[in-house]
């Protein structure tokens, strides 16, 4: 290795891998998104349904903006989020946003059985996913106010370090 190598700070495992699941979640809520784009909305489009397709419209905008959002903010903090939805910067924040889409989607439909058997598991998902960052939250805020601010600083850094280029890393 070189002499010019790149120090990133190292998350805590649980820390790391609840950010994982978290985008994980989030991730399959775009994909839930885009499969009922097709399945739901498309067919009341082509029927002439433009009522029920507005639903299906607000439906899928608002669960693909959330699930984009929560992308964004687990994997790779984006100053677009923190600016426009500051709760999702904390962890309690985030598990709030996991119990909503969980309930929301889970109870979604009713009558397709392969599409309640998706929507059952993605829900249960997010809600596993807002339980385990209930959990992690109320143990920070059990720690000192001093503490708390350095974990938080201490991810938040480690989540917004520069990535090196193919050429710095080819270089170390």
């Amino acid at each position: 290795f070189g002499s010019r190598h790149f120090r990133v700070q190292p998350m805590r495992s649980s820390q790391a891998l609840l950010r994982l699941a978290g985008g994980g979640a989030s991730a399959l809520v775009v994909l839930a998104c885009t499969l009922y784009f097709f399945v739901d909305l498309l067919p009341h489009v082509v029927a002439g349904n433009f009522l029920r397709a507005l639903h299906f419209t607000a439906e899928c905008v608002l669960l693909g903006g959330a699930g984009a959002a929560g992308v964004l903010a687990e994997i790779r903090p984006h100053p677009w989020v923190s600016e426009n939805f500051p709760y999702l910067t904390r962890l309690s924040g985030r598990s709030c946003l996991y119990i909503f889409l969980g309930m929301y989607v889970i109870g979604r439909r009713e009558r397709s059985a392969w599409g309640r058997s998706f929507d059952i598991f993605v829900g249960a998902v997010c809600l596993a996913v807002a339980t385990a960052a209930m959990v992690f939250a109320r143990r920070l805020s059990s720690l000192p106010p001093q503490l708390q601010e350095s974990l938080g600083r201490e991810m938040h850094a480690a989540s917004t370090q520069p990535q090196p280029t193919m050429e710095q890393m080819s270089t170390s």
